[in-house]
């Protein structure tokens, strides 16, 4: 069965694309190129397991900006003209609520972008959710080891007064600063120039469930943690231009035209979606 056409939302990621060069008599280890405008659609070509080379490709295919294209499919010779093999012809949306749109390995912040970001959109941060082996949609259920379950969220913009600075919560005790499940912004301890509480990282927002099947969990978090990995809560970092989100967060929260409460929706993409983001980094 040939795919007719892809048709994303930004930020999600399509199930695997299988290429096949069904070419009687070719090569099997040709040269093929997928050129594409790059615009709207990331596409990365996915190692094959052992064995499995040749004439069959692996896309990731990855929405980044509403607009609509195609990825051709072309023969490199190594003398001649490029050869036409094929097209797939794609086509990305912007049309989910929410302000922010969480969809496995990034957040799409589409809606109430601070003034002074809207130069950088789409505003796509890396993002992760459950712990290593339990990073797939479908495990969204399980307690402390699957990823945060579907649904909608919102969490509130301004800054918790008790915890207003890292100087503010270097002087709570350890139960009170981590142990709390108060609204809005919070700046967590630092020891130096590391955060005190590395599983957490150094900020973090409370997540509340207004939409969705809980399965029995709570106390979900988007904080700012760099290990690759979680307990539920959504570990986000920055853009692939480096645009900090809790920096962003702290613009929006000092605005003028501020709005208190945003929104969050969950949506993977299909049951085996990973939530494993580009969130690991060294310190």
């Amino acid at each position: 069965m040939r795919l007719p056409k892809l048709t994303l939302s930004v930020g999600e990621e399509a199930p695997l694309i299988i290429w096949q060069d069904d070419r009687p008599g070719e090569n099997p280890y040709t040269a093929i190129l997928f050129q594409q405008d790059y615009t709207h659609l990331l596409v990365e070509e996915v190692r094959q397991p052992s064995g499995r080379q040749g004439a069959t490709r692996l896309l990731r295919c990855t929405g980044k900006a509403p607009g609509s294209g195609r990825v051709e499919a072309v023969d490199v010779p190594r003398t001649g003209a490029l050869k036409p093999l094929g097209r797939l012809d794609y086509e990305v949306r912007d049309d989910l609520e929410a302000d922010l749109v969480y969809t496995g390995k990034l957040v799409h912040w589409r809606r109430s972008v601070p003034a002074s970001l809207r130069a950088h959109r789409p505003l796509l941060f890396h993002a992760s959710s459950g712990v290593d082996r339990s990073q797939t949609a479908r495990l969204q259920s399980v307690e402390d080891l699957g990823p945060l379950p579907e649904g909608l969220y919102t969490f509130l913009t301004h800054v918790d007064p008790r915890q207003n600075s890292v100087a503010a919560a270097n002087k709570l005790g350890d139960r009170a600063v981590t142990n709390n499940y108060r609204e809005g912004i919070q700046f967590l301890p630092m020891d130096g120039d590391k955060p005190k509480y590395p599983d957490w990282g150094t900020m973090r927002v409370r997540l509340t469930q207004v939409r969705g099947a809980t399965y029995g969990r709570g106390g979900f978090f988007l904080h700012n943690s760099r290990k690759g990995y979680s307990h539920g809560c959504i570990e986000i970092g920055g853009t692939i231009d480096d645009v900090d989100f809790f920096s962003a967060l702290l613009i929006h929260a000092g605005s003028p035209d501020r709005k208190p409460k945003l929104t969050l929706l969950v949506k993977y993409s299909y049951p085996d979606q990973s939530t494993s983001g580009k969130t690991k980094r060294a310190d």
